[in-house]
């Protein structure tokens, strides 16, 4: 069963998400399908037993951190789920330090981790494995005993492929999604899902289909709009 992320990232005010979970309802395959909203809409998601998550976790359990929310705060709001470096937060903000305190924190708290990863503009194949394998030791590395098939899940986004609505053809995904596999199977001896995000959306969903190593999609523009999320769903087996 594949799943489906939906990264709200900074959209949507309180009257679009009550108009979104009224057009969703009794709609959403709830064993499935996980929210990221913003932080003050987690709740409205949680109220309705929907899988929910965080966009991001502080890097500190407790402390004088203005403006980062922690991990125990978003508990309580009631999130299973939390994406750790995303490359919007790599560019701005987290360096491979801070993303390797925030997989212990988020595993720590039995919080499942959506662990992002993806290459700055398209490489080489080589190339491409070559800064995959570091992004993934620089996560794995400092927290190999936390880390399991169930609480560990890979989220591979080509950043030149976010936002743009061109995705990579499904040879390269297919080769680099393998890569991914087997490089943590044999480096690791674990078996990691792997999620490809990147401008995915209705008019190229049955394509990726076609890509059977793919286990869910993190998706961002497309999951905002209610009716394309329940299309998409139909979509993804």
């Amino acid at each position: 069963m594949k799943l489906i992320c939906c990264n709200f990232k900074m959209n949507l005010l309180k009257k679009d998400i009550e108009n979104y979970l009224n057009n969703i309802n009794n709609k959403i395959e709830k064993e499935r399908v996980i929210f990221f909203p913003s932080i003050p809409y987690i709740e409205s998601f949680n109220k309705e037993n929907y899988l929910v998550g965080s966009q991001n976790i502080s890097f500190n359990e407790f402390g004088s951190i203005t403006g980062d929310t922690s991990i125990h705060q978003l508990k309580e709001l009631g999130i299973t789920y939390t994406i750790i470096g995303h490359s919007e937060r790599r560019k701005y903000f987290d360096d491979d330090k801070y993303i390797s305190k925030k997989i212990n924190l988020a595993l720590n708290n039995n919080i499942k981790t959506i662990l992002c990863i993806g290459e700055l503009e398209k490489l080489s194949e080589e190339e491409t494995n070559s800064f995959l394998k570091s992004e993934i030791d620089q996560a794995f590395l400092d927290n190999i005993n936390l880390i399991n098939e169930n609480n560990l899940i890979i989220a591979y986004e080509p950043i030149w492929a976010i936002g743009s609505g061109v995705i990579p053809d499904n040879n390269c995904l297919n080769n680099t999604i393998s890569f991914i596999k087997n490089y943590i199977k044999e480096s690791y001896n674990l078996n990691i899902k792997v999620l490809y995000g990147g401008s995915v959306k209705l008019d190229n969903i049955d394509n990726l289909e076609k890509i059977n190593i793919i286990d869910g999609y993190l998706i961002g523009g497309a999951s905002l709009n209610p009716s394309d999320i329940l299309s998409l769903q139909s979509k993804i087996k």
